[in-house]
């Protein structure tokens, strides 16, 4: 939903901002995933993708991200339909999820506060 719908509809603008709404207890259900794996079910996202899940060399960061875009790029690797060098790695770590814990874990990587820009 756009934070102000006249600026992101009239105006077009970019930076208006959209508020993503997610089941109660989403993100709980989804910092446990992202963070221990919950018992096998997955891997620890941090092992790749950084302490802070802001990336490392090629690794994307996964922190603060469009939800949306998030379960979309989740959904096209599990399915082997996202073909980047990376996604192949990803087929594993994705197999035993299904669309739930998907929502679960975006919910709780877009709550995170987004990363400071480094100058």
């Amino acid at each position: 939903t756009p934070v102000d719908a006249h600026r992101t509809e009239f105006y077009r603008d970019p930076r208006s901002g959209f508020i993503a709404y997610a089941p109660k207890g989403s993100i709980k259900k989804g910092e446990e995933l992202v963070k221990t794996g919950k018992a096998g079910k997955t891997l620890q996202c941090a092992i790749c993708h950084g302490p802070d899940l802001n990336g490392v060399g090629p690794i994307p960061g996964i922190a603060s991200r469009s939800p949306s875009y998030m379960a979309r790029q989740m959904n096209d690797m599990k399915h082997g339909t996202r073909k980047g060098a990376m996604s192949s790695l990803m087929q594993p770590v994705l197999q035993n999820l299904n669309s739930d814990d998907i929502l679960n874990i975006v919910a709780y990587l877009a709550s995170i506060k987004a990363p400071e820009p480094k100058y």
